[in-house]
């Protein structure tokens, strides 16, 4: 996730340089060398604008430690943030916004997080955030340092609908300050606090299926229907590289089912549907379709963008269909 390197063979980095006078497009600033324990690997994209022109914005996506107001400061803010993650993308009509903040970038440190699908469009306010604070700055630099225990930096991607994006990763250093870092959140907790988009109740879902198709005709596909006495069976089928199909029935008992529905409620899935796609390709395409007693469906794809504090919420409905029953 932090760092963008491509093999030197690519177009793009035909003539890089390590001494940064190269006339390629990304130029090898750092590189470790073969064998070497640790070490730092950076490299510019020359190209990677330092203005955004365009002024309509279609994903915010920046996580980063924020280090510390200098001593001899004369600014003051009413709250310390060590570390700030936050989320914005459009989801039709709707914005789906996530963010996480807290007093320190490490692990322990204590965070806080939340989510919300809020109508409208809030973008404008980021586009004159983003063009204030000049995150655009450093637009193009990647820094991956081998062997840390921890991310130290941080991670941004913010993309426009006319193609222009931001795109900086430093696991070593902070890729914002302190000040930056409490306007974003301050505005996201006003946005979060906006008037929300409906969604359906977790309560009322009546069967889950997943659905999984892989390459050659394999595939696998599940069904876990809910039970009025609040347990459920989950039925799957799974071809394997040949032309047998095997099939197999369980009940899954109604804590198992309950962790489900909260996992769905506590990380929003249900608003993924509009998201956009992470344009990730694995060969395998995949999907979950929630089916409401109202007949209601709502499907979302396996290749959603998702804040990574929530992506695993998709994988863990997998996991209970279709390897622990």
């Amino acid at each position: 996730m932090f760092g963008f390197f491509r093999k030197k063979k690519d177009k793009d980095t035909e003539n890089e340089s390590v001494d940064g006078k190269g006339k390629g497009r990304v130029i090898v600033l750092k590189k470790t060398k073969p064998g070497m324990c640790g070490g730092t690997d950076a490299t510019q994209d020359t190209r990677a604008p330092k203005e955004i022109l365009s002024r309509e914005m279609t994903l915010f996506d920046v996580t980063s430690a924020l280090g510390s107001l200098p001593r001899d400061s004369e600014l003051t803010l009413d709250e310390e943030i060590g570390f700030v993650s936050a989320f914005a993308a459009q989801a039709g009509d709707n914005t789906f916004l996530f963010l996480e903040k807290g007093d320190g970038f490490r692990r322990y440190a204590e965070k806080t997080s939340s989510w919300a699908l809020v109508r409208g469009n809030v973008f404008p306010e980021l586009v004159t955030l983003v063009n204030d604070c000049r995150i655009a700055a450093n637009n193009g630099f990647h820094s991956t340092t081998h062997g840390l225990p921890e991310n130290f930096g941080g991670s941004i991607d913010i993309r426009y609908a006319s193609g222009e994006r931001i795109s900086i990763s430093d696991n070593q250093s902070p890729l914002i300050g302190p000040v930056t870092g409490y306007k974003i959140a301050k505005l996201f907790e006003r946005l979060l606090g906006g008037e929300k988009a409906v969604l359906p109740d977790v309560s009322l879902l009546s069967e889950i299926r997943f659905e999984e198709e892989r390459k050659a005709g394999s595939f696998t596909h599940a069904t876990l229907k809910f039970l009025p006495d609040g347990t459920g069976v989950n039925h799957k089928k799974s071809c394997y590289d040949s032309a047998n199909v095997y099939e197999s029935e369980k009940t899954v008992d109604a804590e198992t089912v309950g962790k489900i529905k909260k996992n769905i409620a506590d990380n929003g899935l249900l608003a993924w549907a509009e998201l956009p796609s992470n344009g990730y390709n694995s060969g395998e395409k995949k999907k979950l379709t929630f089916v409401f007693e109202s007949g209601e469906e709502i499907i979302v794809s396996g290749d959603k963008k998702t804040p990574d504090q929530l992506r695993s919420a998709f994988f863990a409905i997998e996991l209970e269909m279709t390897t622990k029953h």
